[in-house]
């Protein structure tokens, strides 16, 4: 019986140590490590054609799946133009979640104040981006739908570091029908936010409840990508309107 234990414990030693680690970055698909590494390649080298200078790219993990066989870990893509030292980084903010948000105040596009206290009684979803950001642009479009079915029930605040004329200049051509809120340099700072798009969604407490990133695109393969459905943010938003 002894040595029938000790076969077991053996087994199922070996069963955990040869579940194979995947990642994801629309929840159904699975990527090795290395092909995650390849797709971070293309997309620098993509990225760095479109916008004109160096750009980086790393993973942030979201969250994980153990199953019997394999480790899935759902990840995001971080753009910066700052070279990043590892290939994976922790998600930002997450020192603030499930607390009420830092208290803010920031001018709306046509010079009204406008603080967080403003957004109490309606769960908010908060978009950080800024106009070459090249996935805030392609996730906009998305956006914008999600937004127009859901403004009755929900605040959709758009925050930019940038000033009133590059703004308003943008949003000549590229429609994007949140509530804007600019100069938010000092805010963004205090934040750490050092990665765009972020997406912040908020019950109706004002309390900090997800931090997603943009929404994940869907590659159809090593080169070529499309932006999902945002169908990740629509699951957020329903939990959010029962809480």
């Amino acid at each position: 019986m002894k040595k029938l234990t000790s076969l077991l414990i053996l087994f199922v030693s070996v069963v955990s140590y040869s579940q194979t680690k995947y990642y994801s970055t629309d929840g159904k698909n699975r990527l090795t490590e290395h092909q995650v590494k390849q797709v971070i390649s293309n997309l620098e080298e993509k990225m760095t054609k479109s916008l004109g200078v160096k750009i980086y790219a790393c993973l942030v993990e979201e969250k994980t799946q153990t199953k019997e066989d394999s480790i899935i870990v759902n990840v995001s893509f971080d753009m910066s133009d700052k070279k990043h030292d590892e290939l994976f980084k922790s998600t930002p903010l997450s020192e603030h979640k499930n607390k009420e948000f830092p208290k803010f105040s920031l001018n709306t596009l046509t010079g009204v104040k406008f603080d967080l206290e403003k957004l109490k009684g309606k769960p908010t979803m908060i978009n950080f981006w800024f106009t070459k950001c090249a996935p805030c642009i392609d996730e906009m479009p998305i956006l914008n739908k999600i937004k127009e079915k859901y403004k009755d029930d929900f605040n959709f605040i758009a925050i930019t570091y940038e000033k009133k004329e590059i703004v308003e200049n943008f949003l000549k051509s590229h429609p994007f029908d949140f509530e804007h809120l600019i100069d938010a340099k000092d805010l963004i700072n205090e934040l750490g936010i050092k990665s765009f798009p972020l997406n912040l969604f908020f019950d109706k407490n004002g309390v900090l409840r997800y931090v997603e990133r943009g929404i994940p695109y869907n590659f159809i393969d090593e080169k070529e990508r499309e932006i999902g459905d945002g169908n990740e943010f629509i699951k957020i938003i329903e939990k959010l309107k029962s809480f």
